[in-house]
């Protein structure tokens, strides 16, 4: 028999972990124009202008948390450490954060805790044989997602309600990722690889649209929430969508499927940076797309966003950010890896 939601009502406070990043000021920004109060929480100072209680703690100081969470009665944990940090840092934060979270909501009265996971821990476990290479490191960032949704799972009881969100690759303005490679070809106006035909199906998230989600979760909701954009086409179709909208002249490149698998394996032994899933579930054959209805009969929530229109928006804000860049350089927007990477991949497609 399943337990009925502490509370529906609107929490008047919401604390949001990770506030200062990409997705915790969309959220803030989110939750502000629905009239919520909204404290963030960061290891990094100043944060989001939509929210004024800004406070410096680490989710990993069980102590400095529990006090910068009283007098909230709600919380999103957006705060995650990344695959490239080491497994110690990893486990601090996805997996003890997550239970310093808990126990902190419940001590100091909060109703409902949301927690951001990813749809990484449907993968099946891959160790890596070399324990210090990019591959390994992410197996442990997807051990440590898993443990943090089961441990925020178990602590769901009559005084607090506990939702997990599991998005799909989401992406916006404010932060494109690996995807920046395929921008700078299309702002270049170079060829764009697609692996094989691009039929198959990848499945994104407007940045915007998932913090519509997590303000809704903030609401209502409990157990797991596949969350992902619900108009979608190949990902031949979504690219052409994407160059159409460019007119830099950029053409797709078909790469045979066989060439980018042993590419894929070739990085993988060298222990090099692995390239996203895009291309690994192209490189496959096969599509990646989870089911959001239970988000859609639950919270009411409908992404307004195809993932064409994600990649559409987030292009416009990449090339922006390229052109203020260009004109005060202090930053490259493609990450020094990436730009190494970019080379190669123009260089086979030439």
């Amino acid at each position: 028999m399943s337990r009925g939601p502490v509370s529906d009502e609107r929490p008047s406070t919401v604390a949001v972990t990770g506030g200062s990043g990409f997705l915790g000021s969309h959220l803030a920004d989110r939750l502000q124009a629905a009239g919520v109060a909204v404290r963030t929480l960061d290891v990094v100072p100043g944060g989001p202008a939509s929210a004024g209680d800004h406070r410096v703690v680490d989710v990993a100081d069980e102590k400095a948390l529990a006090a910068a969470l009283v007098g909230v009665d709600g919380v999103v944990h957006a705060a995650y450490a990344p695959p490239r940090l080491g497994a110690a840092r990893l486990r601090a934060v996805n997996v003890d954060g997550t239970r310093n979270l808990c126990q902190s909501a419940r001590a100091v009265g909060a109703r409902r805790v949301v927690v951001v996971s990813s749809t990484i821990v449907e993968r099946a476990p891959r160790p890596h044989p070399v324990s210090a290479s990019p591959l390994a490191r992410l197996e442990a960032y997807r051990a440590t997602r898993l443990e943090a949704e089961a441990i925020a799972l178990a602590a769901a009881g009559p005084d607090l309600d506990v939702a997990v969100a599991r998005p799909r690759t989401f992406l916006g303005p404010g932060r494109v990722g690996a995807f920046a490679l395929v921008f700078d070809l299309v702002r270049r106006g170079a060829a764009v690889p697609v692996v094989g035909d691009g039929g198959n199906r990848y499945q994104l998230l407007d940045v915007r649209d998932l913090a519509d989600a997590l303000a809704r979760l903030a609401e209502r909701g409990s157990g797991v929430y596949a969350l992902g954009a619900t108009t979608l086409g190949s990902v031949a179709d979504d690219l052409t969508a994407l160059l159409e909208h460019a007119a830099t002249g950029s053409r797709l490149r078909p790469v045979p499927r066989r060439l980018v698998r042993a590419g894929l394996l070739v990085m993988e032994k060298a222990g090099l940076v692995p390239l996203s899933e895009w291309y690994q579930e192209g490189a496959r054959g096969r599509d990646s797309v989870v089911d959001v209805t239970r988000a859609r009969n639950d919270l009411g929530w409908e992404p307004t966003r195809s993932s064409a229109r994600a990649l559409i928006d987030a292009y416009d804000w990449y090339v922006d950010e390229v052109r203020r860049r260009s004109a005060a350089p202090t930053t490259h927007p493609v990450p020094r890896s990436h730009r190494a990477v970019l080379g190669v991949v123009e260089r086979l497609l030439r």
